[in-house]
């Protein structure tokens, strides 16, 4: 392919819940959208200092394409939990996918990608809970007594998917639960950023070599 890859990443979908004192799940839609946008934010200024890829900013797109590219995460949302238990090896299905499955979105994105150039779309979709400070307040105590049962903080979950634009076929799929602490975290969130271009880069050698 003459020329670097022409890269696309999709606004990240995050679910950020709160528990409350009483178990009631809450979503925190200010913290969701901060998120995405620490995200975007360490996504940009790391891919404009690697001269390998260029990329499309969402934001450049009109609002029909924009729509377009969010149904088509959306679309990969739903195909999460079976892309996880193939990751898992629950079922061996992924090196041979041709011949069982076909793990892609569809050609639903080639007119976007053959308008703008676009190679390459990345979308994310990650899940957290968070806790009130009266839910912490309540762990505490209840974690030092007999039985004491306490919800403390998991590690969230993202999942990330490297997608071939113009066919919709995924050329990668990750997962990361045990190094990201909380999408609350701007830190961790940059770290996520940071894992984003590099599982990114792998795919290209790995197509590269493939080729």
């Amino acid at each position: 392919m003459a020329g670097p890859q022409r890269v696309l990443v999709v606004p990240a979908d995050f679910v950020i819940t709160e528990i409350t004192f009483g178990k009631t799940e809450e979503r925190v839609v200010p913290a969701e959208r901060h998120a995405a946008q620490v995200l975007a934010d360490q996504v940009d200024a790391l891919s404009s200092a690697d001269h390998s890829f260029e990329t499309q900013h969402f934001s450049d797109l009109n609002i029909d394409e924009q729509q377009t590219l969010l149904q088509h995460r959306a679309l990969f949302a739903t195909m999460v939990s079976q892309l996880l238990l193939v990751k898992e090896d629950a079922i061996d299905a992924w090196k041979d996918k041709e011949r069982y499955f076909d793990y892609s979105l569809g050609p639903g994105m080639r007119e976007i990608a053959e308008r703008h150039g676009i190679d390459t779309v990345i979308f994310l979709v990650g899940k957290d809970k968070v806790r009130s400070t009266s839910r912490k307040v309540l762990d505490a105590i209840t974690a030092v007594l007999p039985l004491g049962e306490s919800l403390s903080s998991q590690p969230a979950v993202v999942v990330l998917g490297v997608v071939e634009m113009r066919s919709g076929q995924i050329q990668m799929f990750d997962s990361d639960t045990a190094a990201r602490k909380a999408l609350t975290d701007d830190d961790d969130v940059r770290a996520l950023g940071k894992s984003v271009l590099t599982d990114f880069r792998s795919s290209i050698k790995d197509r590269s070599k493939a080729s």
